[in-house]
């Protein structure tokens, strides 16, 4: 079977490899189903020229008969008592009959199992594969392109390793079964009709290239449609603020059009092939015809050997149709796969170095020396140096683009640095296991990912076995422990998709509390309070104060308020730190802090309604 399949099917099919013993016994039950069909072919002899002629004897019943070769004899295989022609072919015909069913259903049981248990670690391996992509693939991939790969085209995948998987070793061991069967009653006749297969198996070569890469186009074409229906379903709000339902149907209606052309393409191809091959059997069957009666009037062939040839010919011809169509399944699985592939031959995240150690627990300082980062040959961030203290408050400010958020992304190694070190106690960040070092980190962000799942799992997301003390602390140091309990189910209550039955700072809340569970020594603020509005902010500035107490956080200021108590600010600019120290040094220093300070200030005095309060700033907590 190798020449049948290419490479990429090879490797499709080498997940079945540790199943390889319910393969093998369902393979040797299929090879017994492919003898059992030639001897029903065998048996038609005796049926047509002893059980149906009148004047043959009602005795010495033979199976079938070569003339001038071997004669098998069935009487003896049975009592004395049971030597009628008719009683002894009924009961052969019985007795293989049952064979061939049990063999049919254990053979393809057991393939398709081991062909579906293969699938399985294929899916699951595809998923870890993409889960353990660094930050840049996601930013870079279409989610619904990649959620289609993970479902829509290993699903692609799962006829090739179950039931065409089977079919392809039924089909192969019953043509060869018929073809014993046609050799034995007559081998020239065999030889002349096998001329024809070089005539099926061209077109349908042609037409399983063509399948693979109209399909491969189409798992594109449906990657594009869930893209739309994924944005248009997590974004549903704006598309309804905006009046954009009509575009969207239209442009969904579009991309399913062309995905209907794509299919259309090898729907076509894959159609066409059975009545080119239909064309060839009446051509067959009439020069088997010519050829057959001149041996029967010559008394060469008798009618029951004839019908035999006949019988395995047609039987023969399906296994031939049939793998044709199997080929082309097959080819469609490959053309399903090759994005699939692609992802698995992708780099995962670089983990941890050959001689990576154990970071300790962290206890004095985190340093950036001279650090650069760039994205492809892009560069982000430049020569960046500043010491962060153990319980210190490191606030980033600057424009957007400026590099801070790929900045504090450097410190868990989402990205890795591409100049200089990042040092924590004085060990090279680089050098130490990923685990270790991101085990001693939280983040909060601007928006934080909350999952389909119990407001207890969000909260205890990466840990087992916590109690149920420790849980309502955490909830109650980020003031979610009043709303929580409101909650249809309270701590059981499931909050939808991302959280969406919550409020923004009730998100933002339980994100803290996860935060607060986990208890690390390092907390990064990504803009944590910059979409609520101002009662939420209130809350969740509280919640962000308790979380902070020990800690040495690293903060991305949306507001510059929020940063007043900063032991250290440091301004960005086109990936460098163009300025750095407290709020009151940068404001006297006039430079470009303080003209962002008087910028927002001026805005928020232009629309803050008189008498209302300023928002509280974030206090540090820097234990000495």
């Amino acid at each position: 079977m190798g020449s049948f399949l290419s490479p990429q099917l090879k490797r499709l099919l080498s997940y079945s490899a540790p199943y390889r013993f319910s393969m093998g016994l369902g393979v040797a039950l299929l090879l017994v189903l492919g003898v059992a069909e030639a001897v029903i072919g065998l048996m038609i002899k005796p049926i047509i020229d002893r059980v149906l002629n009148p004047a043959a004897p009602d005795s010495n019943v033979v199976l079938f008969a070569i003339p001038h070769g071997p004669t098998f004899y069935l009487n003896h295989l049975f009592p004395h008592s049971i030597h009628n022609v008719w009683a002894v072919v009924s009961i052969s015909l019985l007795v293989v009959f049952v064979v061939k069913s049990l063999a049919e259903v254990g053979g393809s049981t057991l393939v398709q199992f081991a062909g579906l248990r293969a699938l399985t670690d294929f899916r699951n391996e595809v998923y870890a594969k993409i889960i353990r992509q660094p930050i840049g693939f996601f930013q870079q991939q279409s989610a619904g392109r990649v959620m289609s790969a993970v479902i829509n085209d290993v699903e692609r995948a799962r006829p090739a390793l179950s039931e065409y998987l089977a079919e392809v070793f039924r089909q192969t061991f019953s043509f060869f079964a018929f073809l014993s069967v046609l050799l034995y009653v007559d081998w020239r006749m065999a030889l002349c009709c096998a001329i024809f297969l070089p005539l099926i198996a061209w077109p349908i070569g042609r037409l399983g290239r063509r399948i693979r890469q109209s399909v491969e186009s189409s798992q594109n074409k449906l990657g594009e449609l869930n893209q739309i229906l994924q944005e248009t379903v997590a974004g549903n709000r704006v598309v309804k603020a905006f009046g954009m339902e009509d575009f969207e149907i239209g442009k969904f209606r579009a991309a399913a059009r062309r995905l209907l052309r794509e299919t259309m393409r090898w729907v076509r191809a894959q159609v066409i092939s059975s009545p080119l091959m239909d064309l060839l059997l009446p051509v067959v069957i009439s020069l088997l015809l010519l050829y057959a009666r001149d041996k029967i009037r010559h008394e060469q062939l008798t009618i029951g050997l004839f019908f035999t040839f006949l019988y395995a010919l047609l039987k023969s011809y399906e296994p031939v149709k049939r793998m044709g169509a199997v080929y082309q399944q097959l080819q469609q699985a490959q053309g399903a796969t090759t994005q699939v592939f692609a992802y698995l031959d992708m780099k995962e995240e670089e983990h941890d170095a050959p001689d990576a150690v154990e970071l300790p627990a962290f206890s004095r300082e985190i340093g950036f020396d001279n650090v650069s980062f760039s994205y492809d040959t892009a560069p982000v961030l430049r020569d960046i140096s500043f010491l962060a203290r153990k319980g210190e408050l490191v606030a980033f400010v600057g424009s957007s683009g400026a590099g801070k958020t790929t900045l504090v992304n450097l410190i868990p190694r989402f990205y890795e640095v591409t100049g200089g070190a990042i040092r924590m106690d004085g060990a090279d960040l680089r050098k130490v296991t990923l685990r270790s070092l991101r085990g001693q980190i939280a983040m909060v962000t601007q928006e934080n990912i909350l999952f389909y799942d119990t407001v207890w799992n969000n909260i205890c997301y990466g840990q087992s076995d916590v109690s149920r003390e420790r849980v309502v602390q955490a909830a109650q140091a980020a003031l979610a422990h009043d709303f929580i309990q409101e909650l249809p189910q309270g701590y059981d209550t499931l909050i939808g998709e991302r959280g969406t039955r919550l409020s923004g700072g009730q998100r933002q809340r339980i994100a803290i509390a996860r935060a607060i569970l986990k208890d690390s020594p390092i907390l990064i603020l990504d803009e944590a309070t910059s979409e609520l509005d101002s009662e939420s902010e209130l809350y969740v500035q509280k919640a962000l104060s308790n979380l902070m107490v020990g800690r040495t956080t690293f903060v991305i200021a949306h507001r510059l308020g929020t940063i007043r108590k900063a032991d250290k600010i440091l301004v960005l600019e086109d990936g460098q730190i163009k300025e750095s120290g407290t709020h009151a040094e940068l404001l006297a220093r006039g430079g470009s802090y303080a003209r962002l300070h008087d910028l927002q200030f001026a805005d928020q005095d232009a629309v803050t309604p008189a008498g209302a309060a300023p928002s509280e700033p974030i206090k540090s907590s820097n234990p000495t």
